[in-house]
């Protein structure tokens, strides 16, 4: 058994240190905040009566790293599915929502007759899009960035108008300068085995799997392929800090880690409400914080590592949250959630419609909002304060959605530097900062920094971290 030090209570973290126990190993997690979760958190219900996540609210099972550890701890009973109506995502074209086509699948075409039919592109649009079938495939393995390769496989307008929003609402980037094999490789692949998306997707439906099904129906995402705990995420990083106990200590932060010569790691750990210090050792560590922070830690023990670390940019967001009357609510505006393109010039990336995905999320004539805003594509926005966030979201929530009466609920969530910015080549980055950390004996890294900004890739980070030590 060995004693291992974690840094950081997020997803990433706790799943470190839940395998790390599951193995024999004997844990103690820091956390410099006065809660563990990281981006991940629900408002305390006490104060609403809705059910609000402040960060991520559900994951893909698609994936399979985060359902199968659900299974192993025997919670799938506390996780539901989405609801069934309203299972749509819609797109901001010239001031009004209208519905993604049917079957286009984050980038990928799967369906032709919606994309015919769809009011989004124009007809010299529409045809660009199949012509898709015939583009030659690229011969170069070098990285590109999604603007680069959606614009040459599918056009400049469908990147515009489904694209890029669709980019926007889930990594908060610009995708000129976001990393395709790093934040959608399986579409590099897709065009490597395949020499076309829609190739790709004739080929896949001849397999007639579940899956397939799931991305021809899919309106912007593949909703049947997510789920959710009941009690919300908070809840669940709870069950998985259980087995903890005391050893997940709260506003600690470490604040110097090294090497020790006779083996292991030395911590030196402040406890922030009183200031006082003490020195820790480890046979092992992992860090499982900002690739930002992991840099500093690590600057006296590999500048080299440091410096590709530090070199992973972050964006800032805000989450406007507004809960609204449901019978001011224009009928063809219920939906999931909607994007908005950058020529639509609106202060909102995404909305969604948290209580309409999940039931149990507010009471059946009030519908709970989230308003994604900042980001690496607005981030001006940052600069204003609460209030005004708050505004500008609820002047767009109106304009789209018809709402007339002023929210009966309404906070504003920032997360400042918590999204890490896959640029063109982070794939190669981060292979080098693998290479460099794995020189460091009982050396871990895990966060959404790396390998994927998805819980689900979080947790297979952590395990992979684990099995490691």
């Amino acid at each position: 058994m060995k004693r291992i030090a974690v840094v950081g209570s997020g997803i990433s973290g706790l799943a470190t240190a839940w395998y790390l126990q599951e193995q024999g190993h004997r844990v103690e997690i820091y956390e410099s905040q006065d809660r563990f979760g990281g981006v991940i958190d629900t408002l305390d219900p006490r104060e609403t009566p809705y059910l609000v996540e402040c960060g991520a609210d559900n994951f893909a099972t698609l994936l399979p790293d985060a359902w199968e550890l659900v299974k192993q701890m025997g919670l799938e009973s506390e996780f539901i599915h989405p609801n069934k109506d309203y299972r749509i995502a819609q797109v901001v074209h010239r001031g009004r929502l209208v519905p993604i086509p049917n079957g286009f699948s984050l980038m990928q075409p799967t369906r032709i007759g919606p994309i015919l039919s769809t009011p989004i592109l124009s007809l010299s649009g529409k045809l660009r899009v199949l012509r898709e079938y015939y583009v030659p495939k690229r011969e170069s393995s070098q990285d590109e960035s999604v603007e680069s390769f959606a614009v040459r496989r599918l056009g400049r307008e469908c990147f515009e108008r489904l694209i890029e929003p669709i980019v926007g609402g889930i990594f908060t980037a610009q995708a000129d300068k976001l990393s395709m094999q790093a934040a959608m490789p399986q579409f590099v692949r897709m065009e490597r085995e395949h020499g076309s998306l829609i190739r790709a997707a004739f080929a896949k439906r001849r397999e007639a799997s579940a899956e397939n099904r799931s991305a021809r129906e899919a309106s912007g995402a593949r909703y049947d392929q997510f789920t959710a705990p009941k009690l919300g995420m908070k809840w669940w990083l709870g069950q998985i800090a259980k087995p903890l106990g005391d050893r997940l200590h709260l506003n600690h932060r470490v604040d110097r880690i090294g090497r020790v010569e006779m083996g292991g790691w030395s911590v030196r750990v402040t406890q922030t409400k009183d200031a006082t210090t003490r020195q820790e050792h480890f046979d092992g560590i992992c860090l499982a914080v900002p690739s930002y922070i992991a840099s500093g830690l690590l600057r006296g023990v590999d500048r080299e590592l440091a410096d590709g670390l530090g070199s992973i940019e972050y964006a800032s967001s805000a989450i406007a949250v507004m809960a609204v009357r449901r019978d001011e609510i224009r009928p063809d505006a219920l939906c999931f959630g909607a994007i908005a393109p950058s020529s639509e010039k609106r202060n909102c990336l995404a909305i969604s419609l948290t209580s309409e995905k999940y039931p149990g999320r507010s009471p059946s004539d009030t519908v709970v909002m989230r308003a994604f805003m900042g980001g690496a594509v607005r981030p001006e926005l940052m600069e204003l304060g609460d209030d005004r966030l708050l505004e500008l979201a609820f002047r767009e929530v109106a304009e789209l959605f018809g709402v007339r009466s002023r929210p009966t609920y309404e906070r504003l969530i920032r997360w400042e530097r918590a999204m890490p910015q896959y640029h063109v080549g982070h794939v190669e980055r981060v292979k080098r900062i693998r290479e460099l950390s794995a020189k460091l004996p009982g050396f871990g890294l895990v966060g959404n920094a790396y390998d994927g900004v998805g819980i689900p890739q979080c947790i297979r980070g952590a395990r992979l971290a684990a099995a490691a030590f």
